[in-house]
């Protein structure tokens, strides 16, 4: 990966270069705009957060009973490690003309850590990266894998900010530029690079490394690889399809496939290790899209392994500590 690291930080310097990998690609205009501490204004404090929450849900069912449940499962004295013991920022950064937001997170006073690229699910503001799910997804992984997280919420989850989800076009390159931000986070080794992608996020972080992204290993959880096959298990999705995606109506085929893994996989390295991890119950993606993708990779030639998780809906929390293991052995395998 020294190449490709190398040539991002001339990149940055220079303003305007392109790297050469199989097809030329021509790498995104980046800049880093700012950071700013997550445990600052309402997240200041265990309290301050709680607050903010209970002011959201006031006068709705059950208020109490809901802030009590979650002070059990959000506790203030762990609030208070991470607070402690983590570095967290939150990071703007221009990618060519469009605004977008991050998550960085990684433990406190550490050298030399393994950076995972994290590829949330949803679109557009629906599941964009917030301090309270940074907190729920982001920073027990951080703590106790040891590693430093990039988690970009992509364009378009701001409105006010420029930039649109285009759920698997123009957006890819919000994760394709995460490289290009190391160089800012010194205790991150560029060497090792884990890229991990969860529903929305599977299909983003193939086409991701498609569009030239360079990483060690992926981890890929509950994704739709074949929109087609898709829209016939979940039929609401293409109303989804049709207010991100430009040029839906026109190119409706065309536009599914670009974003349909099982149709170019032989466009990507073979030498990526492939990790496919999915619920056999999961009602929202069929576990047959994670079977289908598998039997491609096998196809193809890439070192992989599908894991089906019996029982297991569309999301991983109720597996949370089995799948983190499974995905952290299969990065570890594969970085230095």
């Amino acid at each position: 990966m020294t190449g490709i690291i190398k040539k991002s930080l001339v990149f940055s310097l220079l303003a305007a270069v392109s790297f050469a990998v199989a097809p030329v690609k021509a790498e995104p205009n980046v800049k880093l705009m700012g950071t700013s501490d997550c445990f600052s204004g309402e997240f200041a404090s265990y309290d301050s957060w709680m607050e903010k929450i209970a002011k959201m849900n006031s006068g709705k069912p059950n208020a109490e009973k809901f802030m009590d449940k979650l002070k059990t499962a959000y506790k203030k004295e762990d609030f208070e490690s991470y607070q402690q013991n983590l570095d967290c920022k939150n990071v703007m950064y221009k990618v060519d003309e469009a605004v977008v937001h991050a998550y960085y997170v990684a433990p406190k006073g550490q050298s030399d850590l393994p950076v995972i690229i994290y590829n949330r699910g949803g679109n557009a503001s629906y599941g964009a990266w917030t301090f309270f799910r940074a907190y729920g997804q982001l920073f027990s992984l951080a703590t106790e894998s040891n590693v430093a997280i990039l988690a970009s919420s992509y364009r378009g989850s701001l409105p006010k900010l420029p930039g649109k989800d285009e759920f698997g076009g123009a957006d890819v390159n919000d994760v394709v530029a995460l490289p290009q931000l190391f160089e800012h986070f010194p205790n991150v080794n560029p060497e090792n690079v884990g890229l991990y992608g969860g529903s929305r996020g599977g299909m983003q972080s193939l086409l991701a490394v498609k569009n030239g992204l360079d990483v060690d290993a992926m981890v890929l959880y509950a994704g739709q690889y074949d929109l087609f096959e898709g829209q016939k298990h979940r039929p609401e999705m293409e109303r989804v399809h049709k207010a991100l995606i430009p040029n839906y109506e026109q190119n409706k085929e065309e536009e599914l496939r670009k974003r349909s893994a099982v149709f170019w996989m032989d466009e990507i390295d073979n030498d990526i290790p492939i990790l496919l991890i999915h619920g056999d119950k999961d009602e929202r993606v069929s576990v047959e899209s994670s079977i289908a993708l598998d039997k491609v990779l096998e196809k193809e030639g890439f070192t992989h392994k599908l894991s089906i998780y019996e029982g297991l809906k569309h999301r991983s929390f109720p597996k949370q500590k089995e799948i983190r293991s499974e995905m952290m052995s299969w990065f570890r395998a594969n970085w230095e």
